[in-house]
């Protein structure tokens, strides 16, 4: 399991750490006439259908909702200053300055507030695919081996150009990973 320890989810890199190790090992004890068994999967279903799939879909949904209400608020109040900014001339200038220099922070805090959610959600995100590849990982590689696949190749993919229904084990990877307890097995 090592060689997936540092792979994102991404249909070209699971499909490299599969291949390579799984082909090695089987064309060893392969005759060379014996045909390839060929196995399609879309990975972006099986991760959006998996349970941490859609654990990550949740977590994403909510963190957006609450980051679009406090975005909100805060933008009000960057708003409030400017109305306030822009009905100044009845201050001094030092109180101008002052209002301005407070518009200025509030705008400073609310953009720096963005970008740390931004951080945030792309954190989120990477450690949502981490739990995606953990839990796909094993479940393709016991189909791999449970169906004797020599390769397997993901369905979404722009280099493969037809592939048959019947080698589509999406659906298979998706009942195996609701049949697991959440965890893992």
């Amino acid at each position: 399991m090592k060689r997936y320890a540092r792979l994102p989810l991404s249909s070209a890199a699971l499909l490299l750490a599969l291949a390579p190790a799984t082909l090695a090992g089987q064309a060893e004890g392969q005759a060379a006439d014996t045909p390839l068994s060929i196995g399609v999967i879309d990975l972006d279903a099986a991760a959006f259908g998996s349970p941490a799939g859609q654990a990550l879909a949740q977590q994403l949904t909510d963190f957006q909702q609450e980051l679009a209400a406090e975005l909100q608020v805060r933008q009000e109040a960057v708003r409030a200053i400017e109305l306030r900014v822009a009905e100044a001339d009845s201050l001094t200038v030092d109180e101008q300055r002052v209002l301005e220099r407070e518009y200025q922070d509030a705008l400073t805090a609310f953009q720096r507030y963005q970008q740390d959610k931004q951080e945030e959600a792309t954190a989120l995100q990477n450690d949502g695919r981490e739990r995606i590849r953990a839990e796909l990982a094993p479940v393709i590689e016991a189909i791999q081996a449970e169906l004797g696949y020599d390769l397997i190749l993901n369905a979404t993919s722009p280099i493969i150009i037809l592939f048959s229904e019947r080698v589509d084990i999406t659906p298979l990877v998706i009942d195996r990973l609701a049949a697991e307890p959440p965890g893992g097995s």
